[in-house]
C-alpha cells in the first residue's frame, strides 16, 4: 500500500478508537464512581529513506519516515471523583484507594466503586443492578434489628435502637496491589485475580462518589481528535487525487 495512504490509514483508526474512548467518558459523566480512561499513541515501524528512494539503507544520510500510528489500550484514570452529598444510610463513597466488592447473581466477585447500595425488604445490601455488598457479618443481615444504621470511616456498620447501639458488621474495601490488572466488564464493574494490600482508604457515609471525568478536557480532546481526524482524511484524498493523475499519465 501507498505510504501515504498507509500513514492516513492508521490514523483514522487510531483516532477513532481516541473518539470512541472520549465519547464513552462524556457519556458516563454523571455515572456515580465511573473512572475515566486515557488513550496513547504510539509510532508504528519507521522506515529509512536516502535521497536516492532506497529503503533501510546505509550508503548515505538517511531520513526516517514513519508508517503511522496506533491507538495502544487505553489505561484506567483511577483519581479520585468529588464527594457528593446523599441522603440515604446506605449511599456510600469511597475516600482515598480501596473499592467495594459485591457478588453478582452468579456468585462472580467484583470490585467497584459505585457505592449507590440499598436494604431490600430481605434485610440484603445490593447495588441497583442486584449485586451484593460484601459484608463481614457479625449477625446475619436478615436479622438486623430496626433502628438507625450508621456507617463509620473503617466500614463499622452499627444500628442504634432504643435499648443499644450494636455493631452488626462491617463493609469490606479492597484495595488491589496492580490497578492495572483490573478489568472492566461493564456497569461500572472490574474483575481481578492478583493479590490485595493494605487498604489505606475510608467510607464516609451519605456521601456518593462523582465521575473523575473532566468535561471540559475530554470534548476539548474531542474537538482536537476530530481535526486530526479531518487532516488524516485530506491526505488520504489528496494521495488519491494523485495517484488519479499518475494513471491518467500511464494511459
Amino acid at each position: 500500500m501507498n505510504i501515504s495512504l498507509s500513514t492516513s490509514k492508521s490514523g483514522l483508526n487510531a483516532i477513532q478508537a481516541s473518539m470512541n474512548t472520549l465519547s464513552n467518558d462524556i457519556a458516563n459523566v454523571n455515572t456515580t464512581g465511573y473512572k475515566s480512561k486515557n488513550n496513547h499513541f504510539s509510532e508504528l515501524l519507521k522506515n529509512d529513506l536516502t535521497s536516492k528512494n532506497l529503503l533501510l539503507s546505509d550508503q548515505t544520510q538517511n531520513s526516517g519516515i514513519n508508517r503511522g500510528t496506533k491507538s495502544t489500550i487505553a489505561t484506567m484514570n483511577h483519581t479520585q471523583g468529588s464527594l457528593i452529598s446523599d441522603t440515604s444510610p446506605y449511599h456510600l463513597a469511597i475516600e482515598g484507594n480501596g473499592f467495594f466488592g459485591v457478588t453478582d447473581e452468579n456468585n462472580q466477585f467484583y470490585l467497584t466503586r459505585d457505592g449507590a447500595f440499598q436494604l431490600n425488604g430481605d434485610k440484603s445490601i445490593t447495588n441497583s443492578k442486584g449485586d451484593r455488598l460484601s459484608i463481614d457479618s457479625v449477625i446475619p443481615s436478615e436479622q438486623w434489628a430496626q433502628g438507625e444504621v450508621s456507617i463509620a470511616e473503617n466500614g463499622d456498620v452499627r444500628i442504634q435502637t432504643a435499648n443499644e447501639n450494636q455493631v452488626v458488621g462491617r463493609i469490606l474495601l479492597f484495595n488491589p496491589a496492580n490497578a492495572d490488572a483490573m478489568v472492566s466488564v461493564g456497569e461500572n464493574k472490574f474483575s481481578y485475580t492478583g493479590d490485595f494490600v493494605e487498604q489505606d482508604g475510608s467510607i464516609q457515609q451519605h456521601y456518593l462518589e462523582a465521575s473523575n471525568t473532566d468535561l471540559a478536557t475530554a470534548i476539548t480532546d474531542m474537538m482536537l481528535a476530530q481535526r486530526s481526524y479531518s487532516l488524516n482524511m485530506k491526505v488520504a484524498q489528496g494521495t488519491d487525487e494523485m495517484m488519479s493523475v499518475i494513471n491518467q499519465f500511464k494511459q
